[in-house]
């Protein structure tokens, strides 16, 4: 008889925790590894330039994507690159990603939403920079998605 033994994935998780102080966790990287019956913290997300004014506002990390061997993983308003073990490779900003809750990988692009500014950006994983974004509000009680069309604060469009 053969044995059917089944290999248990090692699953990456963040976590979005909102502490109260400075300087205490809020959230991280994990990895926890089902065959051991582990979790590891890999990074604690315990900076000390999380703005406090807000309900959840910057503390978190909040989606993974792979790419080329690299992990991107997104926090407020910065997509981070760690590479295999955890250590930062680089971050990128972009003036109108602010309150960044998910991230979705489609071909060579990486999609994140601002809720900060109503938008969704596009980072090219190639070319490692912003390229896109599209700017969601409301006119008159209609929906609008017209990144072109400037009104009194800036749209997302705008660096491109």
């Amino acid at each position: 008889m053969r044995d059917r033994r089944i290999e248990l994935p090692t699953l990456i998780a963040t976590s979005v925790v909102r502490g109260s102080q400075q300087g205490e966790s809020h959230g991280g990287i994990y990895l926890i590894n089902f065959a051991a019956q582990r979790v590891d913290q890999v990074v604690d997300w315990d900076t000390s330039d999380i703005d406090f004014t807000g309900r959840g506002w910057d503390r978190g990390l909040r989606g993974i994507a792979f790419f080329a061997g690299e992990i991107y993983i997104a926090a407020s308003d910065e997509l981070f690159v760690y590479d295999q073990d955890f250590k930062i490779q680089r971050s990128f900003r972009s003036t109108y990603l602010k309150h960044c809750h998910e991230i979705f990988q489609f071909n060579n692009h990486l999609y994140l939403t601002s809720t900060g500014h109503d938008s969704i950006l596009a980072f090219d994983l190639e070319q490692q920079q912003f390229f896109w974004a599209l700017h969601i509000g409301m006119e008159n009680g209609n929906p609008r998605t017209d990144p072109a069309e400037r009104t009194g604060r800036q749209h997302a469009t705008n660096y491109i």
